[in-house]
């Protein structure tokens, strides 16, 4: 049971409800974020950081 919902809330929770609070950002910031949020919880598709 506790596997069910660890993978609902990762796969159907954050990324629905995600993109959901993603449309307010302008509204709450005053201006559109910079880079798009990834949905990554756990870290598996991390992205290198360019310096």
């Amino acid at each position: 049971m506790n596997k069910v919902l660890k993978n609902a809330y990762k796969n159907i929770w954050v990324p629905v409800f995600g993109r959901l609070i993603s449309g307010l950002i302008p509204l709450i910031e005053g201006k559109t974020p910079e880079n798009k949020p990834t949905y990554d919880i756990d870290g598996v598709k991390k992205k290198k950081i360019k310096y």
